[in-house]
């Protein structure tokens, strides 16, 4: 990589040559720095499954195409993501996921790798952001030669200099063939020709072979060999904390399927094992029936985020045959987190105020409503998954209230909506109407208020500023009524107020 860039700028550059034409995504962390390398011409979607179907529409027409997302966003393309591979592509489709690892800008940790044996797909893991490019030329060349997606998956920032470790590749590339590539090609229809069985027969006989012998000769795949009796195996930006001490190293490449060979070769050699990767145990929870395996389920590494030190001081432990201390004790929210409470100038807050006052549950969302769980105005009760607020405020039984953004609704609320309409569920909605994705960088947020007013024809607005009092009047006497009530309360954020 050369001097100065980061892991965006070899984004940029590994697209243009690699002639990816269709670039999709839905921004959030920490993918958001990511973005500006897709090119003016990418297109944020509306959600993740949305962004996976058009790619596969544009692999299928024979246009190699990328779906750039964070790591809880899989969750959402999981379900043509786990379809693609038995029904087949067209040409190179590959979803980019960066992982937030402990978290900082998410609700949950998540460990992607798990979607790699779960949908049968290969997950490459450059362990530092020099590394990037050929993830995607091999991640890309696969995906054409086994005909399903392929993903890549990241754990160091994109918009920072950590350049992973500095390590010999296992092999040369010059052994490769999965970088040549031919003309793009379109969709076979001849697969209908098989049963759903027979296309998933079809898959595992030809395409697990394939990419088991792509995990295994991987340029990804970094070894750097030595004595003693320790060996570490690593993955992502873990590698680049073991790199950094002199004891034989395996770096793997691909987490799924693993290079099971060189493991196998390389834990020979050794007598003990420290497994350093992050968030979660997966490579050494496949090693645990060898004894000898040290890592986060034996108590030697946290679990999530690693931090610079805690290979050695995993490694001093399994020398001196002692066994770890205690775990550390659950993070508390403070001042010194990135998560804070609802901003000061928020135009919103007489309304989290109002609803306070409301004595109801409330269903907050994965926007800024979440910061309104803590005091002040501490006016929200539960939080799940974006765009979840409403399906989960439908719930409660009695008539509560359901907070959620724009962006939120457009992402995936609006089938809650639909549904408490067509089910007749008591729920009162205050939608938080501001025209930007505030969380995620401000991107503009498309204007869904003709389709509520079609779905809620008795809505209610509320222009803001407005007083608490005003506010909690409103809210009080939707909340009297019987069913559905929709109450749009609209107003500017600050941080991306365009008269500012």
């Amino acid at each position: 990589m050369k001097k100065g860039w980061t892991a965006a700028d070899e984004l940029r550059g590994a697209l243009a040559d690699l002639e990816v034409s269709l670039r999709i995504y839905v921004p959030g962390y920490p993918i958001t720095d990511a973005v500006p390398a897709l090119g003016e011409e990418a297109q944020m979607a509306t959600n993740e499954k949305v962004a996976m179907e058009v790619a596969l529409g544009a692999s299928a027409a024979g246009r190699r195409s990328m779906v750039l997302v964070k790591h809880l966003g899989v969750n959402l393309l999981s379900d043509p993501l786990s379809i693609a591979p038995s029904h087949s592509i067209g040409s190179g489709l590959v979803v980019l996921a960066g992982e937030d690892v402990g978290p900082r800008g998410s609700q949950a940790e998540m460990d992607t790798r798990n979607y790699g044996p779960l949908c049968e797909i290969p997950v490459l893991e450059p362990s530092g952001p020099g590394l990037l490019r050929p993830a995607l030329e091999e991640a890309y060349a696969l995906s054409e030669k086994i005909r399903a997606p392929a993903m890549v998956r990241t754990t160091f920032e994109f918009g920072g200099g950590d350049g992973g470790p500095e390590l010999a590749p296992a092999e040369s590339s010059a052994h490769h063939d999965e970088r040549k590539f031919g003309r793009f090609a379109t969709f076979d229809r001849s697969i209908w020709d098989l049963t759903a069985k027979g296309r998933h027969q079809r898959y595992r006989i030809e395409a697990l072979p394939q990419m088991r012998s792509a995990s295994e000769r991987s340029d990804l795949n970094l070894l750097r060999e030595g004595g003693g009796d320790l060996g570490i195996i690593a993955s992502g930006r873990a590698a680049s904390f073991a790199s950094k001490m002199d004891l034989p190293l395996l770096v793997v490449g691909f987490s799924h399927p693993l290079p099971a060979e060189m493991i196998r070769e390389f834990v020979s050699e050794h007598d003990k094992i420290l497994v350093a990767e992050e968030p979660a145990p997966f490579i050494e929870a496949r090693l645990l029936a060898r004894e000898g395996v040290f890592g986060k389920l034996t108590g030697h590494l946290p679990w999530g985020k690693m931090e610079e030190g805690d290979v050695e001081r995993a490694a001093e432990l399994i020398a001196s045959g002692k066994k770890p201390g205690p775990a550390a004790p659950p993070q508390r929210f403070d001042e010194g987190l990135a998560s804070k409470t609802v901003c000061d100038d928020c135009p919103y807050l007489p309304l989290y105020e109002a609803v306070a006052d409301l004595s109801v549950p409330v269903a907050g969302d994965a926007g800024c409503s979440i910061r309104a769980v803590r005091a002040p105005p501490a006016a929200v009760d539960v939080v799940y998954g974006l765009g979840s607020s409403v399906a989960v405020a439908s719930g409660f039984g009695e008539k509560g209230v359901a907070i959620i953004g724009d962006y939120a609704l457009a992402h995936s609320g609006l089938l809650g909506l639909i549904d408490a309409v067509i089910n007749k569920r008591e729920v009162l909605v205050v939608l938080l109407k501001n025209g930007v994705a505030a969380m995620t960088g401000g991107q503009t947020v498309p204007d869904i208020t003709p389709i509520l007013e079609r779905i809620v024809p008795d809505l209610r607005t509320i222009d803001l500023p407005a007083r608490r009092d005003e506010i909690g009047e409103v809210l009080a006497q939707e909340l009297a009524k019987a069913g559905v009530s929709l109450v749009v309360a609209r107003g500017v954020c600050p941080r991306y107020d365009p008269a500012a």
